[in-house]
């Protein structure tokens, strides 16, 4: 089996994992919708529901990763116990990552047109 790539550092990491998770509803959206709701209630709101849901889940995702060593396609099937269903978690995480790449491209060809 071949040998998966790591990160060189705890610090590439966390900057990959910063840069994903600034989205583009972050850039584009966020400061219009604080701007026009109220300011710094708006952002403490945000930053406590980002801490109590958020949190958790990347908690969760980082340690069912790390036990799998695989894909996000795979990791439930190496992890589940016999005549478990858990592999079936695994299809919502490629869904979502589908629906991701298709809100990303409609994203990209609208700036594409924007731009040009």
């Amino acid at each position: 089996m071949k040998e998966r790539e790591k990160f060189g550092s705890r610090l590439g990491f966390i900057l990959v994992s910063a840069g994903c998770a600034v989205g583009l509803g972050n850039v584009w959206k966020f400061p219009y919708v604080c701007g026009k709701n109220g300011g710094a209630i708006f952002i403490l709101i945000y930053l406590a529901f980002l801490i109590v849901m958020g949190y958790p889940i990347m908690v969760s995702e980082f340690s069912v990763g790390r036990a799998s060593r695989s894909s996000c396609a795979t990791s439930f099937k190496v992890l589940e116990k016999e005549g478990t269903h858990w592999h079936n978690y695994g299809y919502f995480g490629m869904l979502g990552n589908y629906m991701l790449m298709m809100f990303w491209a409609v994203i990209a060809i609208i700036a594409a047109f924007v731009i040009c």
